[in-house]
């Protein structure tokens, strides 16, 4: 048999080639948290044809589509829907610090300082770290409460 035919095909499967409607479900299903390992097997591919063909989709596409889906929410909410008033109210935001620009500087945070009683008057207190503040807060947790006599160490009796 003639190499050379037109009718006869490559070897293996055809090289997997993306379209807009699989470009969009791959941005909807990433950005509604689906692995990609998931989202290769619903679209019979491998994990490394899906991040090499749908890169952007995965990334940029997936954000835009929770982007959207957030929005969407937040419509509904200022419509009156109590059920998307109590859904978005529920999200966490995570902060982020901006970017700083070329040639910007950015402010200082200002760090608590501990005020603790063995601490004199002149010398400057120590900064404590967030254990270490939590740990001082809750030595003096219940003092001017009605706890404070439960909680305070009494003096052992001779």
């Amino acid at each position: 048999m003639p190499t050379n035919s037109p009718a006869r095909k490559g070897r293996g499967r055809p090289a997997h080639k993306p379209t807009p409607t699989s470009r969009l479900r791959v941005s909807a299903a990433a950005g509604g948290g689906m692995r990609h390992v998931d989202i290769a097997i619903a679209l019979g591919i491998s994990r490394e044809t899906l991040e090499k063909h749908y890169e952007v989709e995965l990334s940029i596409g997936s954000n835009q589509r929770r982007m959207e889906a957030l929005y969407g929410l937040y419509q509904a909410a200022k419509r009156g829907n109590a059920a998307a008033v109590k859904a978005y109210l529920a999200l966490t935001p995570e902060v982020s610090v901006p970017p700083v620009g070329v040639g910007e500087t950015r402010p200082q945070a200002t760090v608590p300082v501990a005020a603790t009683p063995a601490t004199p008057a002149g010398k400057p207190a120590t900064v404590l770290g967030k254990k270490e503040q939590a740990q001082a807060d809750a030595v003096t947790a219940g003092r001017g409460t009605g706890w404070d006599d439960l909680l305070t160490p009494k003096a052992p009796l001779q």
